[in-house]
């Protein structure tokens, strides 16, 4: 048995699909063997918000692995819109993903239907056309952002003030570790809770989100315990983080990211399973969240404090 995992969501689970045919099973160990170079063990550093930023391969046989010179998990780093033999090796990749293989991925994981990523979705993200044809506008997170920003505003000006605490920046302690860096995401990170889990808002209270909107993922938050801006929490609940909520809308590609401001003033956020960082998608430090460059995820859905007993999963 072959697993892919396409790397390309920052808070949901990735899409993975399963392979059991012998023949494209060697075939694919193949092909990433002739690219062997480019494997890694260790999870991609680099990659953009709403992106492919790269493939997770785990091969179920070590002998299998061995036959073909190749250890039974790495990682293969892939830049969307390149040519040449990774392009060519990561579209031998997606074409594996039918909605057969993608199934057995979901089965296997252990996760909900719609988690799954169609095929045809998947080859647009190896083409880099993601963001160019699946309806997402610059106009539709901006009317988002502004009407947050309007809501954010009036909750200001109720003159209330909280007391929060601001870490300092360290994504050594998610990032040198290749098991911590794929296990956690955006979520765990913003929150600060390492749980190896890929923490999905509202798994911790028994809860999780139904649909990936604004409103639905803030409501899963909440339960698991955060509470929104201006909405202040006693000192027994320290360290009390300024956390920020975006979600990319779709048609197509739907997900939900978040972002921690730090005590040397810029914001930082880990990419799913990929590294943490504090630069935006233009490669500018994140001075604001609301308005960086975050990609497809274009609602701003709004601040929130994390707290000490938020529950996490």
């Amino acid at each position: 048995m072959l697993k892919i995992t396409a790397d390309v969501f920052s808070g949901r689970p990735n899409p993975t699909w399963v392979v059991v045919d012998d023949d494209e099973i060697g075939a694919g160990l193949s092909a990433v063997a002739k690219v062997g170079a480019m494997a890694s063990a260790k999870a991609a550093t680099e990659g953009k918000l709403g992106e492919l930023r790269g493939f997770f391969i785990d091969v179920a046989s070590d002998q299998l692995a061995a036959d073909h010179g190749l250890s039974s998990a790495l990682y293969l780093p892939f830049e969307p819109g390149s040519t040449g033999p990774m392009r060519d090796l990561a579209e031998r990749l997606v074409s594996l993903a039918s909605d057969e293989s993608i199934a057995m991925g979901v089965a296997a994981d252990g996760l909900e239907e719609a988690e799954a990523l169609s095929p045809e979705l998947l080859r647009r993200f190896v083409g880099g056309r993601l963001g160019k044809d699946t309806g997402i506008t610059e106009a539709d997170g901006n009317a988002a952002a502004a009407e947050e920003a309007a809501e954010m505003q009036a909750e200001a000006a109720a003159a209330v003030t909280c007391l929060v605490e601001y870490a300092a920046y360290n994504p050594g302690f998610w990032n040198n570790d290749a098991n911590v860096r794929s296990r956690n995401n955006c979520y765990n990170y913003a929150s600060n809770k390492r749980t190896d889990t890929f923490a999905q808002p509202g798994r911790g209270c028994g809860r999780m989100y139904t649909t990936i909107n604004c409103s639905e993922v803030s409501r899963a938050a909440l339960c698991d315990g955060l509470h929104r801006r201006y909405v202040c929490f006693p000192d027994s609940e320290k360290p009390r983080y300024l956390v920020a909520l975006v979600v990319a809308p779709g048609p197509g590609f739907v997900d939900f990211h978040w972002y921690r401001r730090n005590k040397e003033g810029f914001w930082s956020h880990k990419p799913g399973g990929t590294a943490a960082r504090n630069t935006d998608n233009s490669g500018r430090v994140i001075t604001d969240p609301q308005t960086c460059n975050r990609g497809p995820y274009t609602n701003f859905c709004g601040y929130f404090y994390t707290c000490r007993s938020q529950r996490i999963r």
